[in-house]
């Protein structure tokens, strides 16, 4: 890996998770000192990061870490409730039944001593990685080169936005049944849980934004 996209995956990592909150400023000079490298690294990662939404460029004056919005949240779930449904309807032959039962098994137990947040970063990496890994067996690269993006924003709001005591048992549900239907190979159920889902993911995360 080349050392721009070291810095590149460094930075955009820390704005996901948090570490760079909204409306940070980003100094080069930090981020150098940070990853060891010259300027033209960052400077190419934060070009690549702009042109993605995670950071406004000011020329001369320098740059910061893109808000997490009303906006940003109508965007993101729009785009994933027109996709999504086709990309996991045309995924869904390919994901490996072992996996599914497993990912289901830890939605439903999850480990008894976690609680408040060590929980919810439990249930977000569970959610992240059961549409990573859908989305990863897509047949249509354009398709997912967008719905990384749209994860990685999503990602980004579930950080920001999801329930500081964890996930409460209707999201719970909603991931089980997303399982059952690809584990039955059933077009139609899936299609209809995960808008659901969907809709109901929107809501919850608009009104822990408010």
């Amino acid at each position: 890996m080349g050392k721009t996209d070291s810095a590149y995956d460094y930075i955009k990592e820390r704005i996901i998770n948090g570490v760079y909150p909204p409306l940070s400023d980003l100094s080069e000079d930090k981020l150098q000192e940070e990853l060891n490298v010259s300027r033209t690294p960052v400077r190419e990662a934060i070009l690549r990061l702009e042109k993605e939404d995670f950071v406004y460029v000011y020329p001369r004056k320098g740059t910061i870490v893109t808000d997490v919005t009303h906006d940003l949240i109508e965007d993101v779930y729009e785009i994933r409730e027109l996709i999504e449904p086709r990309m996991v309807a045309s995924t869904m032959h390919l994901v490996k039944r072992d996996w599914l039962l497993d990912i289901r098994k830890r939605f439903l137990e999850p480990p008894e001593e976690l609680e408040g947040e060590e929980l919810r970063q439990y249930f977000i990496q569970l959610d992240t990685e059961l549409h990573t890994n859908i989305m990863d067996g897509c047949p249509n690269r354009y398709m997912r080169r967008l719905m990384k993006n749209i994860y990685d924003q999503n990602q980004r709001l579930r950080m920001a936005c999801s329930n500081p005591d964890g996930e409460d048992d209707r999201t719970v549900i909603e991931h089980v049944q997303i399982v059952d239907a690809v584990l039955n190979k059933d077009k139609k159920r899936l299609e209809e849980v995960l808008i659901t889902h969907l809709e109901e993911s929107k809501r919850r995360t608009i009104q822990t934004f408010r």
